[in-house]
């Protein structure tokens, strides 16, 4: 093992036997188990923030997650040329499994317990309450979304992606305008208030990497957490879901169910729901990440996206239809 890392281990209090190296991170031996340390690109002050609510949910009994381990002088972090790293256990579990039923089903569990208990944290650093304006945030994207047609229908010869594009601009121009009214008219607004009165925690980043099933399950990277209301991680998790699984393993009313068992869902924001799904997100980044290129280089990987998303929209509305507006 080298100085560095052993330095970095003990930093933390621990005894460091064996340290290997995997990807960012390394994986620690320990004289009290295995841990992982790894950099991360955060200010002090959203480490704190991050570990305070740790500390909430561990409270309140949830400690299903990879909370930080103190340094010698007594913060959830070290700072080692100027570099920000902290220390998590290390948790060898399966990644959630989303076309298993019964890993879906424990994950969405998990993750609605994790939504309950982190409600009601007394937060004290201002500067990392996050209430993104939805509307805002869609509108900005639809501006692009224009730009990006205005650019295509300027050339005198297009390329096979902007034909595709230009074919189907107006289907997701639609959606995403009808998205937007969507949420005006059922008060989205209202949700953010909500979120900042009983202070909800957003993940932020669910995704399969993240969620570790097993006997006990974990949710882990929890750097990306903000306060917003949760249905932006249910939102988030049912389009990764669509994306991932077309094969309809598991009918939209059942995720709806099993997280509303834990952590009950208003049938007053399902059409916000509905909304943020609606919202072609996705169509309209894989557009952006060609014509952020050379026209004349279009990377196999973006048009094989856009492929994707395009086959995918028929299943999309029909998984959706059921979410009266």
């Amino acid at each position: 093992m080298d100085e560095f890392t052993s330095t970095l281990v003990s930093k933390f209090n621990f005894k460091p036997k064996y340290i290997r190296r995997k990807k960012y991170m390394y994986i620690c031996s320990t004289d009290k188990g295995n841990k992982v340390i790894r950099p991360v690109n955060l200010t002090t002050d959203k480490i704190l923030f991050v570990h305070n609510i740790k500390q909430h949910l561990i409270n309140q009994g949830f400690n299903q997650i990879d909370f930080y381990y103190l340094s010698d002088e007594n913060l959830p972090y070290v700072i080692n040329e100027d570099i920000t790293y902290i220390m998590t256990d290390y948790i060898d579990l399966d990644e959630w499994d989303l076309s298993d039923k019964h890993h879906i089903r424990k994950g969405i569990e998990l993750i609605a317990n994790f939504h309950k208990l982190a409600q009601g944290f007394k937060h004290s650093i201002e500067d990392n309450i996050e209430n993104i304006d939805i509307k805002e945030a869609f509108n900005k994207k639809i501006e692009s979304l224009l730009r990006m047609k205005k650019q295509a229908s300027k050339q005198k010869k297009i390329t096979d992606f902007e034909l595709m594009f230009l074919k189907t601009f107006d289907y997701f121009y639609k959606n995403a305008i009808e998205s937007i009214e969507i949420l005006e008219k059922h008060k989205y607004e209202n949700i953010n208030r909500l979120a900042r009165k009983n202070t909800m925690i957003c993940h932020n980043k669910i995704k399969e990497e993240n969620v570790l099933i097993g006997h006990k399950s974990y949710l882990t990277q929890l750097e990306n957490i903000s306060i917003n209301h949760f249905i932006y991680d249910i939102a988030s998790f049912i389009a990764r879901y669509i994306k991932k699984h077309p094969e309809d393993y598991l009918l939209l009313e059942d995720i709806l169910i099993t997280y509303s068992k834990i952590n009950y869902i208003d049938g007053n924001i399902l059409p916000i729901l509905y909304a943020l799904i609606k919202f072609p997100n996705r169509y309209i980044e894989t557009c952006q990440s060609f014509f952020d290129r050379r026209r004349n280089f279009t990377p196999i990987s973006i048009s094989s996206d856009l492929k994707n998303v395009l086959d995918l929209k028929d299943f999309q509305e029909l998984y959706l239809d059921k979410i009266k507006c």
